[in-house]
């Protein structure tokens, strides 16, 4: 993959010899270099890329530095450059929320919560657990969202006698593993351990929200370090709750964003997505789509609430949950993976009306689904009643970290790029008939029907009925997905097809 997607030597060499004019020293921050840091002062920064930096706050007191005018670069650097970052992107927020606060009276025999047996008996895992030494599964953390090993521990305790949770205390990664414990990464840690037993976890958590950072782009920091770790201690899948409305990158900057998304999939690295928790995401009167779930690339995952049979599996053991996102991209088109699982939905009568500004013609998400509401975290203290795609992603996760495992030991490739797979085994997946996700302002959301909606996705695994599917997979590696015709792949320092004239990436 690092030989496919290298860089021409004179585009590392414009770059480079760019970055030095300026007093920089560049390194190459991947194998193949399609990836360039430096470390400027801001001043310089405006300088080289004829821009003004300004710091911009969050309401909750986090910071950042960026260029919201946009940027320009020399037409030799551009031709050979996808994006500079950071610059016009800001950081999205993703909160999963919290229903109740614990109190004395907290039942913690985990009745009525989505714990780890009632997710297992849901998606009907039976005993499997781990068993392939060189499996491996990973969460992602951002935004200042730190690990507590004591948290996790404090979890297992109340929630898994009887079975395993995890494997032994999970591998850190990244520059930003400590600090307190947050609500949204040891949601996604305590999750898919707890579905997943006795598989290999890692914690992988970056900074790069604070003035002083001089990577602040931590996203792409995560990225970097996936590209540049090898196939043998890579984990097979990673569960990321980390999304934004799909504008917020620009065109060329998502493209490239792309491209590392097939990379991982290349390598056999399945890429699962919290596809949002606003619903059909009204704004101005119009449904906007999210990202990076939107990717056609990555496996999006919408939510579900508990049914009447909760959590016996059936037909009434899941509803759609009003906070699923969900939708078209208005960046990408539709994958031929999906085509006519989205065709039967839009043929339906009871949807939304276009005059809310969706593409029928884009990438349609999620593409499945998993319960969304009343899970209960340990994040320093106990949490019941969390919610939110977030608590979807890593259950979903550790269930394909079960059927990687289950391959794995038969000496089979793991699953890779999932997409292609789930559309063609959709009766391996519980199909969610009921319910709808929220339209808010904009009225009707979207309606969960039989086979694909743009709420539940294809609906909800079911470990039982993919491990039969699995029979049906080529032992063999995964195979190379068709990667697009790039000249170069550095972003730091790199615009895309829209500066291969020299003109200045713009934001979408």
């Amino acid at each position: 993959v690092n030989a496919m997607t290298a860089p021409k030597q004179e585009h590392i060499e414009a770059v480079t010899s760019f970055l030095r004019e300026h007093g920089a020293e560049p390194r190459a921050a991947t194998p193949n270099s399609d990836v360039i840091v430096a470390s400027v002062p801001v001043d310089v920064a405006e300088r080289m890329l004829s821009t003004s930096y300004l710091q911009l706050e969050h309401s909750s007191g986090a910071v950042v530095t960026r260029a919201p005018g946009g940027y320009s670069l020399p037409a030799s650097v551009a031709a050979a450059v996808d994006f500079v970052a950071p610059t016009v992107h800001v950081p999205g927020v993703r909160r999963p929320s919290v229903a109740l606060e614990a109190g004395n009276n907290t039942n913690f025999t985990g009745f009525g919560f989505n714990t780890p047996k009632n997710l297992r008996k849901l998606y009907s895992t039976g005993d499997a657990e781990g068993k392939a030494s060189a499996n491996k599964m990973a969460v992602t953390a951002f935004l200042e969202q730190g690990y507590g090993e004591g948290s996790l521990k404090r979890f297992w305790s109340m929630f898994c006698s009887g079975i395993h949770c995890g494997k032994g205390d999970p591998k850190l990664v990244g520059d930003a593993t400590g600090g307190s414990p947050g609500t949204e990464s040891m949601l996604d840690i305590e999750t898919i351990t707890g579905v997943a037993g006795n598989v290999e976890a890692e914690f992988w958590g970056y900074s790069g929200r604070s003035p002083d950072n001089k990577e602040n782009e931590p996203f792409l920091k995560w990225l970097t370090q996936l590209s540049s770790t090898g196939d043998a201690d890579v984990p097979k899948i990673f569960s990321t709750s980390y999304g934004e409305d799909e504008g917020s990158w620009s065109f060329a900057a998502s493209q490239r964003l792309n491209v590392e998304f097939q990379k991982a999939g290349a390598r056999g690295i399945s890429l699962l997505y919290a596809a949002g928790d606003e619903g059909a995401n009204c704004k101005g009167e119009k449904f906007v789509p999210e990202g990076p779930g939107s990717s056609p690339y990555v496996t999006a995952v919408g939510g579900t609430a508990p049914g009447s049979s909760w959590p016996t599996p059936g037909e009434t053991a899941e509803t759609a949950i009003g906070l699923s996102s969900g939708g078209f991209s208005s960046y990408w088109p539709m994958p031929d993976y999906q085509k006519d699982a989205v065709k039967a939905y839009l043929a339906q009568s009871g949807l939304p009306s276009t005059d809310r500004g969706y593409n029928i013609s884009g990438r349609a998400y999620p593409d499945i689904s998993a319960q969304a509401t009343n899970f209960f975290v340990i994040a320093g203290f106990p949490l019941p009643g969390v919610s939110g795609t977030s608590c979807a992603s890593p259950t979903a996760a550790g269930v394909f970290a079960l059927l990687n495992d289950l391959r794995m030991q038969g000496g089979k490739s793991s699953l890779g790029f999932l997409n292609p797979l789930i559309y063609e085994h959709a009766s391996a997946f519980n199909d969610i008939t009921t319910g709808s996700s929220s339209g808010g302002l904009c009225g009707q959301g979207w309606p969960a029907t039989k086979g694909w909606d743009a709420v539940t996705g294809l609906g909800t695994p079911n470990y039982a009925s993919l491990a039969k599917a699995m029979d049906s997979l080529p032992a063999g590696k995964t195979p190379p997905l068709a990667l697009p015709s790039l000249s170069c792949h550095i972003w730091q320092g790199r615009a895309g097809s829209d500066c291969r004239d020299g003109k200045e990436p713009q934001s979408q």
